[in-house]
């Protein structure tokens, strides 16, 4: 008897794209990393030829030793502060799921682009769910990253499409390129932002200035090449000092971290400007980076430890608050957010994220090469 093929009933499988991390804090691990992060040519957009000299001559013989000291001080004997939170979002998220999807019409999964679970192994596990009729019918990708970028949400499309090339089967398919204006992660945020005020004055210290710090960019792919990253930086700093209890917009400012090489990036650069800061009598600074939801080398390092260290040097105080992580209100609202796109209305998905005005801009200052 010929087998009659039944089509699944439709389900939306939801996959949060995390970057990842080393395998260990060490250099053979970093190097491995690093080869394939900085080989990205969506992540150093410099002609392949002079980057690839650069990359193997200069670059890989020394910073994986370097880089390997300083994740060595995240490392908790198995595992990375990114790795760890990114899964227990997913899990905190899909049991939120089952209460606001009884019926299960969404899954959600996580995978990185540089670390296990991979992309090929959820779309494996979606080949398999086919076979046993329980598959998935849409596919809908979320890399965790707030704002849109093209040395990360491209390279993100870039690898599922790379994914995509090696398949027979392919579902019905959508990328969510930023989530920075959504009422889940700016109320959120606002949220983590005043309760840490609460808590530094419990302990008798009164905050002079919030710096809030995105993760860095070249400044001419913005200037050149139109990438919307600074734009949803500025909205996403807007939407934050607008809503907070404790600080007025002038005692908030906007910076970027992380740079690396030797070329202009996006300025005012955070280092500098908490120098300065404490220079000019702002002895006690939070600060919080926004370009993450979950803590990682960036945040628990390079703010958490090291600039914290050099604020001392100069006098103040720098007080980093935490990334969303596994926040009990930012996985129910986030579960929310899922819902919404996988099954919501075009109304429903209009109205989970806040709008700006055009004199919102106003004041968003305005890019330009240093001609010097």
């Amino acid at each position: 008897m010929q087998s009659v093929y039944i089509p699944p009933r439709r389900k939306t499988k939801v996959v949060f794209v995390q970057l990842g991390s080393p395998e260990a804090p060490t250099p053979k691990a970093l190097r491995k990393y690093l080869r394939k992060f900085l080989g990205d040519p969506r992540v150093i957009d410099i002609p392949a030829w002079k980057w690839k000299i650069i990359l193997n001559c200069f670059v890989l013989p020394f910073r994986p030793a370097k880089s390997a000291k300083l994740y060595e001080r995240i490392w908790d004997g198995k595992s990375f502060p990114l790795i760890t939170n990114t899964a227990n979002f997913t899990e905190s998220v899909r049991e939120e799921l089952k209460k606001i999807d009884p019926e299960g019409y969404v899954e959600v999964n996580h995978a990185f682009l540089l670390s296990p679970p991979y992309v090929n192994e959820v779309y494996d596990s979606w080949e398999e769910d086919l076979k046993n009729n329980v598959g998935a019918t849409k596919l809908m990708v979320i890399p965790m990253f707030p704002q849109y970028s093209e040395s990360t949400i491209a390279s993100g499309v870039d690898a599922l499409g790379k994914e995509l090339s090696k398949r027979v089967k392919i579902p019905t398919f959508e990328v969510i390129t930023n989530f920075h204006r959504t009422h889940a992660f700016i109320d959120n945020s606002v949220t983590q932002l005043d309760a840490k005020v609460k808590e530094l004055k419990k302990e008798g210290i009164e905050i002079d200035k919030l710096v809030i710090s995105f993760h860095g960019m070249q400044k001419r792919r913005v200037v050149f090449k139109g990438d919307d990253y600074y734009r949803h930086c500025y909205e996403t700093y807007r939407l934050i000092v607008d809503r907070l209890k404790h600080f007025k917009p002038e005692q908030t400012v906007m910076t970027f971290q992380s740079r690396f090489g030797r070329e202009e990036w996006i300025t005012p650069y955070t280092e500098e400007v908490v120098e300065n800061l404490i220079n000019e009598g702002h002895k006690e600074l939070m600060i919080y980076s926004p370009s993450f939801v979950a803590d990682c080398l960036e945040t628990t390092d390079e703010l958490g430890h090291e600039l914290a260290k050099d604020a001392k040097k100069w006098g103040g105080n720098v007080h980093p608050v935490e990334c969303l992580n596994t926040n009990e209100q930012w996985c129910k609202d986030f579960a929310k957010y899922v819902m919404t796109q996988a099954e919501g209305s075009a109304q429903d998905k209009e109205d989970i994220e806040y709008r700006l005005k055009a004199d919102d801009y106003d004041h968003m200052p305005e890019l330009a090469m240093n001609q010097s």
